[in-house]
């Protein structure tokens, strides 16, 4: 397995694509910290009372959450590029063929591809620290809130990932990267929805990275961020091994 996450790791990073995609999301979210903190800051010199660092810091998490949306997409392509699926070669997938040879367990297989994945999102998470310590200077979220927000984040693209190789698994690339990016956003947006009934069942948030992340920086008591993680620790371990039957039946 170890050998499978190294070398996925390496093709990321020797691939221009992926190369780019984290170096844009740098700049982007370089940008956004910039153009908001002095947004706030004019904000503030007009006499409207802003918590400069606070509110830059909350868009700033958020916007670090809403570009997780592309790890299903990448698992999707994870998947499909070299035809990781034995019962299903597709043509021309030489790696796919290799792997088949291998003594390598399915598991190990397809453990190997999520851990590659979620590893190279996390990459890209950890490196906009620097960004975050910026928070010493101007202000801005505790140090215990930013560990929250860090355990949602791992803990989404976890399953995010497992979203996009299980729709992978069932579906063509296409296809799958579409059901896949479908249902991240409903889990996502459709607790917030301020419409009845859905607004009266507060358990609707609980599948919400994005409702545990807003409950952790408007310091909500009610520990939703917990909930949500153990969630989304849950139905993966749980539906993994059936995944392994719908992929080697």
């Amino acid at each position: 397995m170890l050998a499978i996450i190294l070398k996925e790791l390496r093709c990321y990073s020797n691939s221009v694509k992926y190369r780019r995609i984290q170096f844009l999301v740098l700049c982007a979210l370089a940008l956004l910290l910039f153009v908001v903190t002095v947004e706030f800051y004019a904000h503030r010199r007009t006499g409207i009372t802003v918590d400069v660092g606070k509110q830059t810091y909350m868009l700033f998490i958020i916007a670090l959450f809403v570009i997780q949306f592309w790890v299903p997409r990448h698992a999707v392509e994870a998947w499909h590029t070299e035809g990781t699926d034995k019962a299903h070669l597709p043509a021309g997938g030489g790696n796919g063929f290799l792997l088949a040879l291998t003594p390598l367990a399915n598991w190990k297989i397809l453990a190997g591809k999520l851990s590659a994945v979620v590893i190279w999102a996390v990459w890209g998470i950890w490196l906009t620290i620097p960004l975050l310590a910026l928070s010493s200077y101007i202000g801005g979220l505790a140090v215990l809130q930013l560990v929250k927000c860090g355990a949602v984040l791992l803990v989404s693209c976890i399953f995010f990932a497992f979203i996009g190789i299980s729709f992978g698994v069932w579906s063509p690339s296409l296809r799958a990267k579409s059901i896949s990016y479908g249902f991240v956003l409903f889990i996502t947006f459709f607790p917030l929805v301020p419409f009845p009934p859905f607004d009266t069942i507060p358990m609707l948030a609980v599948i919400s990275p994005l409702c545990a992340l807003l409950s952790i920086l408007g310091a909500d008591p009610t520990n939703l961020w917990v909930w949500n993680i153990g969630l989304f620790c849950l139905l993966p371990s749980v539906l993994f091994p059936v995944l392994l039957k719908q992929m080697y039946p």
